[in-house]
This record gives C-alpha cells, structure tokens and sequence, in this order.
C-alpha cells in the first residue's frame, strides 16, 4: 500500500494505491475505486473498471512528473496536481524514492550515489515516445541509491533513485 498526498486547485487529498497482479485499488478522501490493469506500453496504460450497474468503463492513461509536479492525461483531458510530499517528521531525515510514471530508457545518470542536490535539480534523464523525461529532485538532499543503469528499460512505479533529505 502506497499512501501520498495530493495538491489539486490548492486542495489537498489523502491517497491510498495498491495493487496486487492486474488488480488497482485506488482510494482517495475515503471514495474507493477498483481499476484492471488491461495494458500497459510506451502509449501508457489501458485501465478498466467495472460500474456499480455492471457495465464497464476504460481509462487511457499517460503521466509525467517533474520534481512534485504532476500532469496526467487520462481519456483525453488534462490534469495538473502535486505531489505534497512529507518534510521531517522529528527525526534527522527523511527519505524518497523516485521512479518513472510511464514506461522508459534511461538515457542518462546525472548524480552518483552520496552526491548532494538542490530541488529541482535533474537527477536522472528517461526516454520515452522521443521525449526526454527527467527525473527531477523534489527537494535538497543527498542521493543514497541508484537503482538502474544507463540503458535500462524502466517499469513506471519502479524506484529508479533514493534521495535522502537532510
């Protein structure tokens, strides 16, 4: 379970994802949805979720980030959000681990694991659909993991870099 939150129109939300083979469940603010994942490629992913009436209903969906910042494309129509991401809950640190939102090549590593980085710095370059997505810091801190490859083809969700706040 995968619990963030999110900043829409300056309205904040409580999410909670998971999934479990092709099945996401997905609950925001206490409202749950449960989606089949169809298909997934470089075009994005093909969701499906069942209706209270029995009938079925699709949702195309392709993503990007940069740093907090968040657009999604699903059915056509655009969303911008953010991503609220938590500071220093008391302890010394806090730390992130940041991934793809869609499927990609790493095209290039612009950090080693212990250097320091500024928010928004560019972290890690993805190619997608001949677009070159990065992989943007969200905050300062210092990088503690790198767990891909120049030339890796990368799973959206999986964790690509750890980033440790401090």
């Amino acid at each position: 379970m995968t619990e963030f939150t999110l900043r829409q129109n300056d309205v904040e939300k409580s999410v909670q994802a998971s999934r479990q083979g092709s099945e996401i469940r997905v609950e925001i603010e206490g409202k749950t949805a449960v989606f089949q994942l169809i298909s997934q490629s470089e075009n994005g992913i093909l969701l499906e979720r069942t209706l209270p009436d029995g009938s079925r209903q699709q949702w195309r969906l392709v993503g990007h980030k940069d740093g907090v910042k968040r657009m999604m494309w699903l059915n056509g129509r655009t969303h911008h959000y953010e991503r609220v991401l938590p500071r220093g809950s008391g302890g010394p640190s806090s730390s992130a681990s940041l991934s793809a939102t869609i499927p990609a090549v790493v095209a290039d590593i612009l950090v080693s694991v212990g250097d320091p980085v500024a928010d928004g710095d560019k972290l890690i370059l993805l190619e997608s659909m001949k677009m070159i997505i990065p992989i943007q810091a969200p905050y300062s801190g210092t990088v503690t993991a790198i767990n891909c490859a120049k030339g890796d083809s990368v799973q959206a969700g999986v964790p690509l870099i750890e980033l440790d706040e401090s």
